[in-house]
């Protein structure tokens, strides 16, 4: 009879012991799951920041290169110009040279 009342205290203090370590690893799931979680929220947070950081770089950029773009046109129409103007010039040159030279 006392084998069999220690028996039933085994076979209860193992179905007690069973529901705790089940309670205990639903618990470190939990705490587990929930780290993860506030980790990628964290990580979300940063990459949007990054994002939007990024994208404000990306304008920027934009709006350098159109600028450049209208500097560069306006700048080449000036140099068209000069180049005409240059041209003008040495013509205007090699003309009165060669009436000096031939009025000596």
């Amino acid at each position: 009879m006392k084998q069999i009342i220690i028996l039933a205290l085994a076979i209860s203090s193992f179905a007690y012991a069973a529901p705790a370590d089940e309670l205990l690893g639903a618990q470190a799931a939990f705490r587990q799951a929930l780290s993860a979680q506030n980790s990628s929220g964290s990580k979300i947070t940063s990459l949007q920041t990054d994002l939007a950081a990024a994208q404000s770089r990306l304008q920027q950029a934009q709006a350098d290169v159109t600028r450049l773009e209208g500097e560069l046109q306006t700048e080449q129409a000036a140099k068209a110009q000069h180049d005409a103007a240059l041209q003008a010039a040495g013509e205007r040159l090699n003309a009165a040279w060669s009436a000096a030279r031939s009025g000596q």
